[in-house]
Order: structure tokens, then sequence, then C-alpha cells
């Protein structure tokens, strides 16, 4: 019996000291304060967006406070409005606004933290603001380079990966002999290899400008605007079918649907430029309401159409837009402000608001 109470004391000290270990054990920002303001506090208060101007996203910026003045007095957490929001029993006033409120023991934490002085390493570097991003900023020429790599100088593509290539202590690859040239240049722009008379007369052919024919030869081939037609049409998101059928039936899905596809090949080899394009695929109704061989271009917004489901049409025209000419997924913007690129919500329905029928 005696050594049951023993027994039974020492695990009781023993799990009262660890126990006081870890209420005792320091705050660590990194480990324990960081990731918590930016799961719970950084979407409304970070580098894409600043309610009521505050930023947590760093000690410092929680420190400056917002458009209210300071919000934390350091060493004196029960005199801090950023406790008092987190720790508010009235729903409406109480931080974070969405989601479960923080748990005891995250608040605990926070409150450590402030008693201990809002400790953070020096060099702390805010998070970057989403529009500062390269592809966000007005585009430039840059100035070309001088190449210093012999036969390096035909045009100014050449200069630019001629100067990576000194950076890297490269030399470019010899050039290619005639007969790889042109299998290149002939799969490139039409998906065809070149026939054996094509490839004789430009073998036999020693003109300086032989290569440069041979483009403009390509370019004016039918076959070209059938080539890359086809990569734009991935990118647009070409398809007779609609998907939304156990079976590929065509003739109950987009039965029309490559007149658009004809006007893709038609306008590459006619040398429409690409901002007409994207211009009348998006309103040629518009724009050009009489030209009934442009109109078709809006088979890009009609392929979405969906009679059963006006909403799904629309979310589809969003998001195959953004893809297409903006590289970005506006998805997640339905329900609210994008997580880390700069679009909000409103943005997103500002945006569905141009292809809303009326």
């Amino acid at each position: 019996m005696q050594r049951r109470k023993w027994l039974v004391f020492l695990m009781l000290w023993g799990l009262g000291s660890v126990q006081f270990g870890a209420a005792s054990e320091p705050i660590r920002y990194d480990r324990d304060i960081k990731p918590l303001l930016k799961e719970r506090c950084a979407y409304c208060h970070g580098a894409l967006k600043q309610e009521a101007g505050l930023r947590v996203d760093t000690a410092d910026l929680l420190r400056k406070g917002g458009d209210s003045g300071s919000i934390v007095e350091p060493g004196k957490p029960d005199e801090s409005t950023f406790i008092e929001r987190i720790t508010e029993t009235e729903e409406s006033l109480r931080m974070p606004p969405e989601g479960a409120p923080l748990k005891p023991e995250e608040i605990e934490k926070l409150k450590r933290w402030v008693a201990e002085g809002l400790n953070a390493p020096a060099d702390e570097q805010p998070e970057k603001d989403p529009k500062d991003h390269w592809s966000f900023q007005p585009v430039h020429r840059p100035e070309v380079p001088q190449a210093n790599l012999p036969g390096w100088n035909g045009n100014p593509i050449d200069s630019f990966i001629a100067q990576r290539l000194e950076r890297a202590g490269l030399q470019p690859n010899p050039e290619a002999d005639k007969a790889t040239l042109l299998r290149r240049v002939t799969i490139d722009l039409t998906g065809l290899p070149p026939t054996e008379q094509e490839l004789n007369t430009f073998l036999a052919d020693d003109s300086p400008d032989a290569y440069d024919r041979v483009v403009d030869r390509l370019l004016a081939s039918p076959h070209y605007g059938e080539r890359w037609g086809r990569h734009w049409m991935d990118v647009w998101r070409y398809s007779d079918w609609y998907g939304r059928r156990s079976v590929p039936d065509v003739m109950n899905s987009y039965p029309q649907l490559w007149r658009w596809r004809d006007w893709i090949v038609r306008s590459l080899n006619e040398d429409k430029g690409y901002d007409r394009m994207v211009m009348e695929m998006i309103a040629a109704d518009e724009i050009c309401p009489t030209e009934d061989e442009n109109l078709v271009a809006t088979g890009f917004i009609i392929r979405n159409w969906f009679k059963w489901n006006y909403n799904s049409w629309m979310k589809d025209q969003v998001e195959h837009t953004s893809k297409a000419f903006l590289g970005l997924t506006l998805n997640c913007c339905q329900c609210h402000d994008h997580k880390y690129d700069p679009f909000t919500q409103q943005d997103y329905f500002q945006l569905r608001a141009i292809f809303e029928p009326l």
C-alpha cells in the first residue's frame, strides 16, 4: 500500500512538472505566433488586403496599428485592443469575423506573446504585395543587348539568348544544316514534313534570302492556319462535344461549332491580329454585327451555353476567359477574394457582368 502511494505521488509530481514546463516555455514567434496570424488574420490584414488599414504579417506592422491607432500594448495584454477583439464574446465584434473563434490555447499564446513584449526577429520582412509581381507590371520594350558571340546577330532574340549563354560561360551549338533547318521550320509552321521537291529546291538555292522565302511560303500555306489554329483551339477550349452526356453525342451538343473552328483557321491564314481576334470572339455582335463571317467568332461564348443551368454557363465563361487571356484562375473569387492574386469577389462579378445576357 505504501509503495502504491509513493507511485501515485511520483506520477502526479511528474505530470505537474511537465505542465509547468510547458506553461513556462518561452513563446517562439516563428513557431507559435506567425503561422497563427498568417492562417487566421492575414487574409483581411495582409499584403493583399488591409481592413481598417491594419496589417499583421509582421510584428512591427502589428505594433504600428491601423486607422484607429495602436491595437497592442507590449507587456500589457489586458490593455491591448488586439487581445480584446479576439476574446470578444459578441460574435459581430469578435475577430476573426469568419470561421470558428480562436481556440483557448491559441488565445493564450497570443496573450503571452504580448505580455513578453511582442518578441520577433529584427530582420522580419512583410509579405510582398501581389500587385508588385512582374506579370502585373506594364510591359516595356527592353534594350537589346550587344551579343559578343560571332554569328549571333541575326535578330534581337538571338542577342538575348547570346547574353544568357555568355553569363553561363556556354557556347551556342553550331548552326543546323539546311536539310535540318527546313524540316524544323516546316513542321513548326505547318505541322507537316517538307516534301522531297521542297527539300531539293531549298538545297539548290544558294541565295542569301533562301530561308526567308521558305518562311514566307509556309506562312502563306493554308496548312499554317490549320497547324496553329489547333494550338489556339486548345487554349480557347474548342470542342464539338459539350461533355455533359455519357456518350460523345455531337449532334445534341454543338453541331454548328465547327463554324468557329473554321473562323480561327481562316483568321490566322488572313494574318488577322491577335488583338482583333480576341475582340471578335468576345464582342463580334457589338463591334461588327453585320459581318456574318466574323459573327461566328462568338462561338467562344456560345460553346459554354447550357440551357438547363444559366449560372453554369456564366461560371464557365469567366473561367475560360480568365485562363485563356489573363493566364489566371478566378474560380475561387465566386465565393471570396482571391487568396494570393490581386482580385476580389467584386472583380469576379464585374467580369461576369460583361457576359450577362440582357
